[in-house]
């Protein structure tokens, strides 16, 4: 099959083609397929037009309901209500290709977006997803950092974020994320009224599971209200 061009990055230096199922980028004389295995095997393709991430076959965004995964991300981050002239800080735990961190550095009242990343693998994806290259820009809002959330959390300051976007990977996957422990730590580094949004997911529903119900009620235990679940982003809204 053909290789149709479909973006260069912003300095002009990279291309970037598809061929409907990978995602391949040419820079000089060099050409790379965007896959990698690492313990799992991961890949860009696009999506509409937007590169989005597989991990061992599994989509990372939610695009149903949705025309890209950009405009979840523009859901998710217009769900905060993020208020105007203040210089916010936001949590971004499970970054991806960091399209919510990106979204939320664009709006007026942020001043600093923190967004976490367990995988190398995705993190070197991302380096070369042109609609990613925000993320790793000097001198810009955005900063990334490697490791586990669940042990990065511990780490941060108390108080220390205005608005968290926690989106883990499903549940069966990543359970302390979703752990009356985690969500302890989340409540801490929240500022007072600091707002959250909880991806969950809708794996189960069919069987007649919700996880959401779960979730909400070890977030209303742990100390967050004003709980709302939207079934459109799959996820929980809370204010600390």
């Amino acid at each position: 099959m053909a290789l149709l061009p479909f973006m260069k990055s912003r300095d002009g230096k990279t291309e970037f083609f598809t061929d409907g199922s990978f995602i391949y980028a040419r820079r000089g004389k060099e050409a790379y397929r965007l896959d990698l295995f690492d313990r799992h095997y991961y890949k860009l393709r696009l999506f509409n037009d937007v590169p989005i991430l597989e991990i061992d076959g599994l989509r990372m965004q939610l695009v149903k309901d949705f025309e890209t995964p950009l405009d979840y991300a523009k859901e998710v981050v217009g769900g905060l209500h993020i208020r105007p002239g203040r210089m916010a800080r936001v949590l971004d735990t499970c970054m991806g290709l960091g399209y919510t961190a990106i979204e939320s550095a664009k709006k007026a009242g942020v001043g600093h977006v923190t967004t976490c990343e367990f995988s190398e693998a995705v993190i070197k994806l991302a380096k070369w997803n042109p609609m990613s290259e925000p993320l790793f820009e000097k001198g810009g809002k955005i900063e990334v950092v490697s490791g586990d959330i669940s042990e990065l959390i511990k780490t941060m300051e108390s108080s220390s974020f205005d608005y968290v976007i926690h989106d883990p990977p499903r549940f069966s996957l990543a359970p302390q994320l979703y752990s009356s422990r985690f969500y302890s730590e989340l409540f801490r580094v929240c500022g007072p009224g600091a707002r959250i949004f909880h991806y969950v997911g809708s794996v189960g529903k069919k069987s007649g599971k919700h996880i959401e119900q779960g979730a909400m009620k070890r977030l209303m235990d742990t100390g967050f209200k004003r709980l709302k679940y939207d079934s459109r982003l799959q996820g929980i809204f809370a204010e600390r």
